[in-house]
């Protein structure tokens, strides 16, 4: 899923509409702080099919606010005693660190939840009031309300997904508050939310289509062209029950659910790709492209939704790439050689004869700093570097990810064949020898591996640490915070002072 927000000088109205739900999701109240998510007066809402192309494209656009807001998907994913290093600024190291009651505006952002739930509430009002449109435009058709509510479903289970290894327990809502009658509401399980989320996506997953108008069908009257790597489908559900499961440590529901993404990806037209296909900025996965997607966030500077905040760039990128004098975060040389420890790696390597740096991955390596560059979309992927407006993808999951995804699996269900199998199928891709059965490197080891060098700069680097601990129970300050809670975000002082149920996560108190 590749979220456009505007695919035609028309779609300009839905961004709008979703700055005006963000605005309004500022606002305070007794419900976690959330206020009604529908513009315009209610007699003038849910009449007409655009109406709810207007707050599905305005969902989607909340998801992506929540997301970047203070280079959230990053931070939460990547800095926490990961691979990437502060350069001069305190409030990235304070995260580096894990020092998460640090006074820094960042840090106060990160550890507020309220943009999440305005997703969460955005797509609950619309599962409640989209069924209205069918009896009063007969243009919007039942297939048309089974694909919409099914993409509202999988975005509020993915937003729950998401608090959930961030904050850990969290309030479950499952009906919008619009009306004006907001009650205090307490945390959770984490057991319970993610029962929730698996399920809302095991019944999304029955009505989303593979692909959004085939052949000679439209989907708001628009054919295949306009929604390829656009929206979620039935391989993003997947792909996420897979993760929701193994993230809560039930392997054999994530080897069944990243096996049926393994088994049908070529149904959305995914494929594996290559370094260079992947990382190149105008046509590879991050760039502005059309590419089938299973889960990423567009930001296209030809759409006019580039920007110079809110993208992993802003943070990464220095001198000579941009004119910035050098990147807030940054991958040191140690780390980068003990990581890309094969000359051969496609993404990174460095010839032992000629002493050349394959640079895919990183620019001036022999510099003062090395520059992570996998990621480098300025403007719409041939900008110069006198324009620091990026134009990146969020990429949540992608395909290399689930076949890594499935081989962890295999492995803890002792299913070693078949888990070297997909290890090798990527390690293949990247130029890497296989891993062979008698390897005196453990294999889950090498699984983690092989995932912290193809994800970096991703946001999994800080769970998948937290889910290989799990497993190994052999890293003990990761274990420690895992025992005592540890692993989650404080919440904010303002979340926690407007609902009198919610106490402080314990770790932070």
């Amino acid at each position: 899923m590749m979220f456009k927000i505007k695919k035609y000088n028309q779609w300009g109205k839905y961004l709008l509409l979703a700055m005006g739900i963000s605005v309004l999701s500022t606002s305070c109240n007794k419900k976690l702080d959330i206020v009604a998510v529908n513009v315009g007066s209610e007699g003038k809402e849910w009449a007409s099919i655009s109406d709810t192309r207007a707050h599905l494209m305005g969902m989607y656009g909340l998801m992506r606010a929540a997301m970047v807001d203070n280079y959230g998907h990053w931070v939460y994913g990547e800095m926490r005693y990961g691979d990437f290093n502060a350069y001069s600024r305190a409030d990235l190291r304070v995260v580096q660190e894990n020092k998460l009651k640090s006074a820094y505006p960042l840090i106060k952002g990160l550890t507020d939840w309220r943009r999440f739930y305005a997703v969460i509430n955005a797509a609950s009002l619309f599962i409640e009031r989209a069924p209205e449109v069918l009896s009063k435009d007969s243009r919007y058709t039942e297939r048309d309300l089974k694909y919409d509510i099914a993409q509202a479903r999988t975005i509020r289970a993915l937003m729950y997904f998401y608090m959930v290894r961030i904050w850990g327990e969290v309030p479950l809502l499952k009906d919008s508050y619009d009306n004006g009658s907001f009650v205090e509401v307490a945390k959770a399980s984490e057991a319970t939310v993610l029962a929730f989320a698996e399920s809302e996506l095991l019944n999304a997953a029955q009505d989303l289509p593979y692909v959004y108008a085939l052949g000679t069908q439209s989907y708001y009257g628009e054919s295949y062209g306009t929604w390829v790597g656009v929206l979620v489908n039935k391989i993003t559900a997947y792909s996420l029950l897979a993760h929701i499961a193994a993230w809560q440590g039930k392997y054999i529901n994530a080897d069944v659910y990243s096996k049926f993404v393994v088994d049908n990806y070529s149904k959305t037209n995914l494929s594996l790709m290559s370094v260079p296909n992947l990382v190149n900025p105008t046509t590879g996965l991050f760039g502005p492209s059309t590419q089938a997607q299973i889960l990423a966030v567009r930001a296209s500077y030809e759409l006019g939704e580039a920007t110079n905040t809110g993208h992993i760039e802003s943070l990464t990128l220095g001198y000579p790439i941009v004119t910035k004098a050098k990147p807030d975060i940054y991958v040191n040389r140690d780390t980068i050689n003990k990581i890309f420890d094969d000359v051969n790696d496609t993404r990174f390597g460095i010839d032992s004869v000629s002493g050349l740096v394959r640079t895919n991955y990183f620019t001036n390596y022999n510099g003062d700093i090395p520059i992570f560059s996998k990621i480098k979309v300025i403007r719409n992927g041939s900008g110069d570097s006198d324009f620091s407006i990026f134009g990146s993808n969020l990429v949540f999951t992608r395909l290399e990810d689930i076949f890594l995804l499935q081989a962890e699996a295999k492995a803890v269900l002792g299913q070693k064949d078949e888990s070297i199998k997909y290890l090798n199928m990527i390690k293949a891709q990247r130029g890497l020898k296989p891993y062979i059965n008698n390897s005196p490197k453990d294999l889950l080891e090498e699984i983690f591996l092989e995932r912290r060098r193809e994800l970096m700069g991703e946001g999994w680097r800080w769970y998948d640490q937290i889910r290989l601990a799990k497993i190994k129970k052999n890293n003990p300050r990761l274990n420690a915070l895992i025992e005592n809670g540890g692993i989650y975000w404080p919440i904010s002082s303002d979340v926690l002072e407007r609902n009198s149920k919610l106490e402080q996560n314990s770790y932070w108190k």
